[in-house]
């Protein structure tokens, strides 16, 4: 029996390790968090802040660990390669690798010297010259350099108005300065892949959709779609940047995602390029095509030879039509969301996450990453386009006077 080590244990992570142990793995689950609903399910579960390399490390020299793995965020992908160096543990990253997923200016750099589209950007103190942003173009997007999902970020159109958002745009963050960096307009995608020997195999392209509620600030995110509707303008291409990329960082195996963005004139640009999956979405690549996410983790990690099989099966372009809903939320205390219960509880959603009880302060910016998430299914674009729409404008979670506190997506056209 393999013993694996499995840093994370939220809910995200428990499909994982029911499946590692129906597999016959041993599990050794390492997070922070005392109530992690995966660490129930584990044979071995630890409280340890997996920032903690060498304790980590030595955990997985205490419990026997043959393999590791983890996902879906890059503090958890870095402490996962760091720890796996310090335990002489299989790894899909070096440290040496980690600044090409990682560092940004390593990013831009890199990106530069091959040719790859990145939007311009510059690091900003409170007392910046107006000279230090000659070379960018406005409108821009000014966010905190310890980026915390969409919360500091804001649409500048001259610095001026960088000025006046400096300190809100800071927030809680550690870093004294900001990034400043050009808006794109552009359609947005997320792109999931596996290396494999050194060759890259797409597993899903979605459209990233963004809805904007407020023009100082930027669009949320608020569907994703698998595959999509643009996937036969920007496959080729986008498949072209991951392999370049690759070629010179030295991945051959594992994790590749990458966000970006396309329109027909700026062509692709590159958002982010990571060496995980992305979270709060694998589970689309599933709907869409078949193929478990989780299962390619536990074969990376522990079965080498399942790879093959399993990306075998995969098709990007994809048998169904798979879809994520988010949901945002104003300020203001939740007295009523029956109507979110009620769409949670419809067929046609394959699984609801709520965020938020009712009672519960949404607060400014909201506490939780999403008010609540959706992940529908349907055979078509056009049928998965009918229910998102249906459910949308069913939605409504009301405050003690009775307003609305949801913020709903609309979608987008796709004319090109």
């Amino acid at each position: 029996m393999k013993t694996l080590m499995i840093l994370g244990a939220l809910e995200e992570f428990v499909p994982l390790v029911a499946l590692a142990k129906k597999k016959g793995i041993r599990t050794v689950v390492v997070d922070g968090n005392p109530g992690a609903p995966a660490k129930a399910l584990a044979d071995r579960a630890y409280d340890a802040d997996i920032r903690d390399t060498a304790a980590c490390a030595a955990l997985a020299d205490l419990e026997g660990v043959d393999a590791i793995t983890t996902a879906y965020s890059d503090l958890l992908l870095e402490c996962m390669v760091k720890i796996a160096s310090r335990a002489n543990l299989p790894c899909h990253l070096k440290e040496d690798q980690l600044p090409y997923y990682r560092d940004k200016a390593v990013i831009d750099q890199t990106c530069q010297k091959l040719g790859i589209k990145r939007p311009r950007s510059v690091r900003l103190t409170r007392d910046f010259r107006d000279r230090d942003l000659e070379h960018l173009t406005y409108p821009l997007v000014i966010k905190p350099l310890d980026l915390y999902g969409s919360r500091g970020l804001f649409i500048v159109r001259n610095q001026e108005e960088i000025r006046q958002r400096f300190t809100a745009c800071r927030g809680t963050s550690q870093k004294d300065q900001i990034l400043a960096e050009e808006y794109n307009p552009d359609h947005e995608f997320n792109l999931q892949c596996w290396v494999r020997h050194g060759q890259v195999q797409v597993l899903g392209l979605a459209d990233r959709e963004k809805t904007s509620f407020d023009p100082a600030t930027v669009p949320l995110s608020t569907r994703n779609v698998y595959p999509s509707r643009l996937i036969h303008f920007v496959y080729d291409q986008a498949l072209q940047v991951l392999e370049t990329y690759i070629a010179y960082t030295g991945q051959t195996e594992g994790p590749l995602a990458m966000q970006f963005y396309w329109g027909p004139e700026r062509g692709l640009v590159v958002g982010e390029i990571a060496a995980r999956f992305l979270g709060y979405e694998h589970e689309l690549i599933r709907y869409a095509n078949s193929l478990s996410i989780e299962d390619l983790l536990l074969s990376g990690a522990a079965d080498d030879r399942n790879v093959d099989s399993l990306l075998s099966q995969c098709q990007p372009f994809g048998s169904r039509s798979a879809a994520v809903l988010y949901l945002h939320g104003r300020d203001g205390i939740i007295s009523d969301q029956e109507a979110v219960l009620a769409a949670a509880r419809r067929k046609d959603v394959q699984y609801a996450q709520l965020f938020y009880q009712t009672g519960d302060r949404v607060g400014s910016p909201q506490s939780m990453p999403y008010f609540a998430r959706f992940d529908l299914v349907a055979d078509t674009r056009v049928e998965i386009d009918r229910r998102s729409e249906d459910i949308l404008n069913s939605l409504t979670a009301l405050d003690p006077d009775g307003h609305d506190l949801l913020l709903k997506g609309k979608l987008p056209d796709y004319h090109i």
